[in-house]
């Protein structure tokens, strides 16, 4: 970023603790901007855990389960084996039973079964992460915060995602609208970011089963 045309910073930064802080909020903005605007295929997740017996709630995802349409029905992707569970809105109105989940519903940012599990059963849920960032060992995280953490993105989605990323980052540090350099990096993002979206879409699409 600090190496772009008309950057007001230093082009010789090394290292994250000689970014000054209005660079680092910029990149921060541009990042959580771009990353959640569009279902990209590389913010499609999977989560996995086991049920433990008597235990009816577990932690959710970090970003939104995922919806797709199967045989002209929505469903929802948490599923048990091959079998999708029926999301529960009158979770309210359940009775207490034991058996195997059939149902899910979250509440408080809990996840929760129904029938409460009576066994050990594996869960998936497919969801859309939220969070960008990775720690060196692989561990999502919301933002960058260290020069060791990266972005979760595939190799063959850098350059293009980079391309739309590092101009909105310039229009977040330029900010004002009036100054003559705000308009030029405002385009070059919106065209970067048609090309991104173009090319992602593309993948994304799958005849058989159209997610949301």
């Amino acid at each position: 970023m600090t190496g772009q045309a008309w950057s007001m910073f230093d082009g010789e930064v090394e290292a994250m603790d000689e970014f000054e802080s209005s660079v680092t909020t910029s990149i921060q903005k541009a990042l959580n901007s771009l990353w959640c605007s569009y279902k990209f295929p590389f913010r499609n997740k999977t989560m996995k855990f086991k049920t433990r017996s008597g235990v009816n709630q577990y932690s959710t995802p970090n970003g939104n389960i995922a919806q797709k349409i199967l045989k002209n029905k929505k469903v929802y992707g948490v599923k048990i084996g091959k079998n999708y569970l029926e999301y529960e809105p009158d979770f309210e109105t359940l009775e207490d039973e034991t058996g195997t989940p059939e149902k899910f519903y979250v509440k408080n940012d809990k996840l929760f079964l129904y029938p409460t599990p009576d066994d050990s059963y594996d869960v998936e849920i497919e969801y859309w992460t939220i969070f960008a960032a990775c720690d060196e060992d692989g561990n999502s995280k919301a933002t960058l915060e260290v020069d060791t953490d990266y972005i979760d993105i595939d190799e063959k989605y850098e350059s293009i995602f980079k391309a739309a990323l590092l101009p909105l980052c310039m229009v977040y540090a330029i900010a004002s609208d009036s100054d003559e350099n705000h308009s030029g990096y405002q385009r070059q993002y919106e065209d970067a970011y048609k090309i991104l979206v173009e090319f992602t879409r593309g993948i994304e699409i799958d005849k058989r089963i159209g997610w949301r």
